[in-house]
């Protein structure tokens, strides 16, 4: 190890865990195998696990001495915003990465690249980076976008239409950007969607386009286990909140990015009735489109989104089956 790394840490991990006694062997390893060749800080922020998550962290503290390992109160459960708080104020570093219990990164060279990143390009707070999604209970992998070897140079506006840096596990930031994140975000529920939107609110993220991590969905994960529909009304509700939040800056993006979800969630509705209706209910429904005047249906057509014409031709399908 560099001698001038010895002393101070450069590089913090906050390692937020809770109940991930089945995968945190894997996020300590892949940890573990990074090629960064300095001290690192590894802030163990977990939520008052019930299970052997700490136990088993514990075992890797002495494998590598790069690491120094630091433990936050685990007494009390904070939920997820409060834990990020904390853990966030705890982290000495000069560069900040987040490790969540069930997820692991896939590079070794993940953590050097993204210093390397930040290093150079002094408009970026947060490098990002390429991710793999796991679909468990499918065991299926798929990258999260378009996998190169370049960058991109995401803004807060881009990241309020599609959060392409998706989880916190592919996230490093400088430690000063996290600083000053406004103290009313943790008062309010927060991911990292939010949390990157105010970063980027004076800074650039740069999206390393090569996938170094795996966010790992199974049925364990808080926000896997809502229905599609729930994970849309949240992100709806929460909306007027962030858009407060940063002073309504990006008011207009937030105004379209609702009015998209409310969208999606109509069409979703309304693809749920067709599925569960009957055929009889259907019949009379295919019936009653048989007496409209052509005029009408002519207008309708015209008029109609194409979702929307799906979903009739499907009712008449169904009652004509």
């Amino acid at each position: 190890m560099n001698n001038n790394c010895a002393d101070s840490p450069k590089l913090s991990i906050l390692f937020v865990t809770y109940n991930h006694e089945r995968y945190i062997s894997k996020a300590l390893e892949s940890l573990l195998n990074q090629t960064f060749d300095c001290s690192i800080e590894v802030i163990v922020a977990d939520d008052a696990s019930s299970d052997s998550t700490l136990a088993i962290i514990k075992e890797y503290e002495n494998k590598d001495i790069r690491f120094r390992f630091k433990y936050l109160d685990n007494t009390k459960n904070l939920g997820i915003t409060k834990n990020y708080q904390r853990g966030f104020a705890a982290c000495s570093g000069e560069y900040v990465a987040v490790l969540e219990g069930d997820d692991y990164w896939v590079s070794p060279f993940k953590l050097q690249r993204q210093i390397d990143f930040l290093t150079t390009h002094w408009q970026c707070d947060l490098c990002s980076v390429n991710y793999f999604v796991f679909e468990e209970n499918r065991s299926h992998f798929y990258p999260r976008t378009a996998i190169g070897n370049v960058h991109r140079l995401i803004s807060a506006r881009d990241l309020i239409a599609d959060n392409l840096v998706g989880n916190f596990s592919t996230c490093m930031y400088r430690k000063t950007a996290l600083d000053t994140l406004p103290q009313r975000l943790f008062e309010i529920c927060s991911y990292d969607w939010i949390v990157n939107i105010c970063v980027a609110r004076s800074s650039l993220i740069g999206f390393l386009e090569e996938p170094m991590s795996v966010y790992r969905l199974h049925s364990n994960g808080v926000w896997t286990q809502k229905t599609h529909i729930e994970k849309l009304k949240q992100q709806l509700a929460l909306i007027p909140e962030y858009d407060n939040l940063t002073n309504n800056v990006f008011h207009a993006e937030f105004e379209a990015l609702s009015n998209r979800l409310q969208h999606t969630i109509g069409m979703t509705k309304l693809a749920d009735v067709v599925a569960v209706m009957t055929p009889s209910t259907a019949g009379k429904i295919s019936r009653l489109i048989d007496y409209l005047p052509p005029v009408l249906l002519s207008v309708a057509h015209a008029l109609i989104p194409p979702k929307l014409k799906r979903f009739i031709v499907r009712i008449v399908q169904r009652g004509t089956a």
